[in-house]
């Protein structure tokens, strides 16, 4: 993404988060030891962009029902949908699940296949995932 500000905004909370064995500067044992470790949670930052700023009152209504029945599905530990501060039409939708299998359930639930395609037509989305571990 061209924006600091949604770099920064991924930053944060992610002491918690390993992602060691992306780094070719880890030591193996560092990473095996990571590996071996439980996976607590699922951490998604997806990235938003309107696209034109015509469709911004549209994608903040659309993402604001996503957020509103994606926290009622079952694992979901936290869902929100946030505006930078300092760059109009830029937001980040910041997730949390209990594990992989509910994960999957939201992302086949009728609600994420109803908004998601359609945030898609006004604007890009890119997406970041993280393991917390125990």
């Amino acid at each position: 993404m061209k924006k600091l500000i949604i770099a920064a905004m991924a930053i944060v909370g992610m002491a918690a988060m390993e992602s060691c064995c992306n780094d070719k500067n880890c030591g193996e044992n560092k990473c095996m030891n990571a590996q071996a470790e439980e996976v607590s949670a699922i951490r998604l930052n997806v990235f938003y962009t309107v696209s034109d700023e015509a469709n911004r009152a549209k994608a903040i209504e659309i993402a604001k029902e996503l957020v509103a029945a994606s926290r009622l599905d079952a694992g979901c530990i936290s869902y929100d949908f946030l505006e930078s501060a300092t760059q109009p039409g830029e937001y980040m939708i910041i997730e949390t699940w209990e594990n992989d299998s509910v994960l999957d359930l939201h992302s086949n639930a009728t609600h994420f296949a109803t908004y998601v395609p359609q945030l898609h037509e006004l604007g890009e989305m890119r997406l970041e995932r993280f393991e917390i571990k125990k």
